[in-house]
C-alpha cells in the first residue's frame, strides 16, 4: 500500500470511532442511564408505609404512579437539597414540608409562591393533617397521599 492510500485509510477508521461514539452516547443519554438519582424509579416498585403517588406530573418529569416513599420529617420543593426534588417551575425551591405526628404525617406550606392545596383547599398556616386518600397540589403538580 502506498502512503495516501494508508492514510485515507487512517482517516477513515477515525471517522468511524468517532461516529460510533457518538451513537452510543446519544443512545446512553436517550436510555436515561444519564438521569438524576433522586428521581423514582419507572415502573411499578412497591413501597411499603405511607408514600406519594404522582397524579399529575406537570413538567417534572416523571409519570403518573410514581412514587416517594414517606418517612419522619421530609422537605419538598424544586432544589435538590429537598427529600422530594419535584422540578416544575411553579414548584417553589422550598415549597412544603411533611412532619411525622402520632396520627399521619402534617404537610404545611412554607412560604411557597403558588400555594399547597389539599383536596382544593389551600394550607391554613398551621398546616393539615394527612391520614390518607388525600391530594395535594403543589403549584402545577398534584400528588396523592396514601397512608
Amino acid at each position: 500500500m502506498s502512503d495516501s492510500t494508508e492514510l485515507l485509510a487512517l482517516r477513515l477508521g477515525l471517522i468511524a470511532i468517532i461516529f460510533l461514539f457518538v451513537l452510543v452516547t446519544a443512545f446512553v443519554l436517550r436510555s436515561g442511564l444519564g438521569s438524576r438519582a433522586s428521581a423514582p424509579a419507572r415502573g411499578r416498585r412497591v413501597v411499603r408505609g405511607a408514600r406519594l403517588v404522582v397524579a399529575s406530573p406537570a413538567q417534572t418529569g416523571l409519570a403518573p404512579g410514581d412514587e416517594f416513599a414517606v418517612a419522619g420529617d421530609m422537605t419538598i420543593g424544586r432544589d435538590p437539597e429537598n427529600s422530594i426534588m419535584l422540578a416544575d417551575p411553579s414548584v417553589s425551591g422550598r415549597h412544603a414540608s411533611l412532619v411525622r405526628e402520632r396520627d399521619g404525617f402534617r404537610l404545611a406550606d412554607l412560604g411557597s409562591t403558588n400555594g399547597t392545596l389539599v383536596n382544593g383547599r389551600p394550607v391554613a398556616a398551621g398546616g393539615v393533617l394527612l391520614r390518607g386518600g388525600e391530594q395535594i397540589a403543589l403549584g402545577a403538580v398534584v400528588l396523592r397521599f396514601h397512608a
